[in-house]
């Protein structure tokens, strides 16, 4: 007597052609389908988004020479570590700067910080898309090993072997499910952490232009 096997191909069918629409449907723009976020896709930040101190061009400001400052972004920037705590360090890296210094050195500190927020967020960015597309492909297969399985499926008189492949079958089609489907359900958390980035250098910028005087 024949085992009885679940999830026929053309369930399976629909299921992955859902998913290869998955990316869109989530996109707040179309024109980036790539981009499996509600939020819109912003590439990289803008100082004029952020900063309202003197007129500076982190990119070409010579911060990685500033032994202190150098040594405080991986506080500021690590998502560990507590705002408070980095919040605090910008304040103790404020008080040891002459005050005649002290706005050039906290500019420095936000050129410094803006850059390496923004390589950061670029590389976040750049790996959820990558996890769409993986995803994508892993809809295909699911999508082929589907096809397959319904073949064995409708094979009459199956035997013993016959059984065993189409076992085998079900469950190489339920293990690709099961990855696709929890993968899918930590896009949303994954969407949310560029957003986490923004916010917390939004705030740090916030503390040190108080500890500035113009």
């Amino acid at each position: 007597m024949l085992k009885a096997f679940h999830i026929p191909a053309r369930i399976a069918v629909l299921f992955a052609g859902l998913a290869l629409t998955t990316g869109a449907a989530l996109a707040a723009d179309t024109a980036t389908p790539d981009w499996p976020c509600v939020q819109g896709k912003v590439e990289s930040l803008s100082v004029g988004q952020i900063w309202d101190g003197p007129a500076v061009e982190p990119d070409k400001l010579p911060w990685n020479e500033n032994e202190a400052i150098m040594a405080l972004l991986p506080v500021l920037t690590s998502r560990r570590v507590p705002v408070a705590e980095a919040e605090a360090a910008i304040k103790k890296f404020a008080e040891a700067q002459p005050a005649a210094d002290r706005d050039a050195k906290l500019t420095l500190l936000f050129a410094a910080l803006f850059e390496t927020t923004n390589g950061q967020r670029r590389t976040v960015v750049g790996g959820l898309e990558k996890y769409l597309k993986a995803q994508r492909d892993r809809a295909k297969v699911i999508e082929q090993k589907g096809l397959d399985l319904e073949a064995l499926q409708q094979k009459s008189g199956l035997d013993e072997a016959g059984e065993m492949a189409v076992a085998k079958a079900q469950e190489a089609y339920d293990w690709e499910s099961r990855i696709f489907q929890e993968r899918q359900q930590s896009i949303p958390i994954a969407c949310e952490v560029p957003v986490l980035i923004e916010e917390r250098f939004f705030g740090l910028t916030k503390s040190i232009r108080a500890l500035m005087s113009k």
